[in-house]
């Protein structure tokens, strides 16, 4: 499945060793999350609740928000639209997807940090020792952990990369999931089209997106990289395209030469409004871009643009890169005082 969104996320590590706390938070850095470590397993559950409970993501809600009902489309589209205003403020970051605990700690089991935490939505991984993996199995059986990993295994460090970069993914899938729900009942959509996913892969694959979110149901998103440059993917299906064309026909706005590029289908109207609005149909020549063509569940049409195309407040974007150098600055001010 396809995610509706993905950002850099807050790893919660807990061990009563602080060299092998580093050690971990050394294999899984290049993953673009912040590490927060821990040797006390009481302030760090107390710290994984209280964070989580305090920083409520909007992009979270979605498929809970509306007047009357959970599946109210007209508030699930609205809302999908919104996803990326969590762009604008530095907690995202902050926000815990995954806690990474010993088992054999003094004064309280891996186990038990597990079960103890709040939010059903944080990935909790336990490493465990030779003898403890029956307590692991029994642990995943009954929910309380997502994972576990051996801490005496000789391919340790790739277990824990492993590990840690598929729970961000379920982190985030989870919430998918709930949205996922509500659109599904009106027809497939490119969050559940295995070929859609595979593009979309790609195009991150080779760029060097940190972060994303889906603007609509046809499958435009918004990228940021590490210092938050945006870009768009806007994706328009078969039907949506034809919908256009009408538009354009029906209005007697436009101009000829833009009804016939988007005939041609080599061309696509490539907009984004935070309101969902189309823009003036007399000024579509200027969101007028090359389409390229891709065929999954439905014909998809799509151009990548840049942010000039995009209804941001660029200047008001809270970067990875940003909330990086703040969280060092922090660390740098702590030791001094």
């Amino acid at each position: 499945m396809l995610l509706s969104c993905f950002f850099p996320t807050t790893v919660v590590c807990v061990d009563d060793k602080e060299d092998f706390l580093d050690r971990i938070e050394g294999e899984i850095n290049f993953l673009n999350v912040t590490v927060k470590k821990f040797t006390d397993p009481y302030k760090a559950l107390a710290y994984v609740n209280d964070v989580n409970r305090q920083n409520r993501l909007d992009c979270f809600d979605l498929a809970r928000e509306g007047e009357e009902s959970t599946s109210d489309w007209k508030s699930i589209l609205l809302n999908i639209n919104c996803l990326h205003r969590e762009i604008y403020s530095f907690d995202r970051f902050s926000r815990i997807s995954v806690v990474i605990t010993d088992h054999s700690m003094p004064g309280m089991s891996g186990v038990e940090f597990s079960a103890g935490i709040a939010d059903s939505g944080i990935q909790r991984v336990l490493l465990t020792g030779i003898a403890d993996e029956k307590v692991a199995i029994n642990a995943f059986n009954e929910g309380h952990i997502s994972r576990f990993v051996k801490k005496l295994g000789e391919n340790f460090a790739d277990e824990v990369r492993d590990n840690i970069s598929k729970s961000l993914i379920a982190y985030f899938k989870k919430h998918t999931e709930d949205l996922s729900k509500n659109l599904s009942v009106y027809g497939k959509t490119p969050l559940s089209d295995p070929i859609f996913a595979s593009f979309f892969r790609n195009v991150c694959r080779h760029q060097d997106y940190v972060e994303y979110y889906m603007l609509d149901t046809f499958g435009g998103y918004l990228f940021l990289d590490t210092f938050g440059k945006p870009s768009f993917l806007c994706v328009l299906t078969e039907h949506e395209m034809e919908n256009v064309i009408s538009l354009a026909e029906e209005s007697k706005e436009a101009r000829p030469d833009v009804i016939a590029a988007l005939k041609s289908k080599e061309y696509i109207l490539a907009s984004h409004s935070r309101s969902s609005q189309l823009p003036p149909i007399a000024t579509w020549e200027n969101y007028l871009r090359p389409a390229r063509k891709l065929d999954g569940y439905q014909t998809y049409y799509f151009a990548s643009v840049d942010s000039a195309l995009l209804d941001l407040d660029c200047d008001n974007i809270k970067s990875f890169d940003m909330f990086r150098k703040r969280i060092a600055r922090e660390i740098s001010d702590s030791k001094v005082c």
